[in-house]
């Protein structure tokens, strides 16, 4: 039996942590349709473990914080086969789990074999791309990108604007990771991050135009600074 949608949101929200890609199965243009969430949520988690996966060895991070990434990577890899499934639903091209290979991915990990571990993420962001329609290009016009700001003063600054780094998992600011991370990344996380859940304390869920407008506001956004 597959998993509800529900279970599967809930399951990716305790997950997260902080252009479209050329493949043989293509969800361009699906993504306007609601049926599309659980395929465009799988492969935007894949993304953000990409990312999270090069943040993890590139040997700038503390102690802690690699053992959150590493639990986070794990439990992420756990369900993988599920959220598969249930993407399935929604682009049936997309090929069935390949446990053996998701397998080998998770001995990697636990093994710390960096290049076996990027290069099993490359290979499930290749079989099941991320389409960043609505999203990307960011939306620039000022209305937009005003009320972006809103929303990030209402609901994100509190955590993320002063991240807690005594935490395994922290925060991280949006502003730094929006001057540093590739536009489709911000847009994957914010898929994964920002989508009306408990733990989010968001009401709705936020629309792709807001999203669209929220990642070209963390690529410019300059922090006010006290020179008083």
């Amino acid at each position: 039996m597959y998993p509800s949608t529900r279970h599967l949101r809930f399951l990716f929200t305790c997950l997260i942590g902080g252009a479209a890609m050329a493949a043989p199965y293509g969800v361009s243009g699906l993504l306007a349709s609601p049926r599309a969430e659980d395929a465009r949520r799988l492969a935007a988690e894949i993304v953000v473990m990409k990312a999270d996966a090069e943040h993890l060895y590139n040997g700038k991070m503390s102690k802690p914080h690699q053992a959150g990434l590493r639990a986070r990577l794990r439990g992420a890899m756990a369900i993988m086969p599920l959220l598969i499934r249930a993407a399935r639903r929604d682009v049936p091209a997309w090929p069935a789990p390949d446990r053996d290979r998701i397998a080998s991915l998770k001995q990697a990990l636990a093994q710390g074999k960096a290049p076996e571990v990027l290069s099993g993420l490359a290979w499930l962001m290749k079989t099941y791309p991320f389409d960043a329609t609505g999203l990307l290009p960011a939306d620039q016009r000022p209305g937009a990108v005003k009320q972006a700001g809103n929303i990030h003063e209402n609901y994100c600054a509190g955590c993320h604007d002063e991240p807690d780094l005594d935490v395994p998992r922290p925060a991280w600011s949006l502003i730094e990771l929006g001057k540093k991370a590739p536009e489709v990344e911000i847009a994957a996380r914010l898929v994964i991050g920002v989508r009306g859940e408990n733990m989010t304390a968001m009401d709705n869920p936020l629309k792709d135009s807001e999203m669209s407008a929220l990642i070209h506001y963390y690529r410019t956004h300059q922090p006010e600074t006290d020179d008083e």
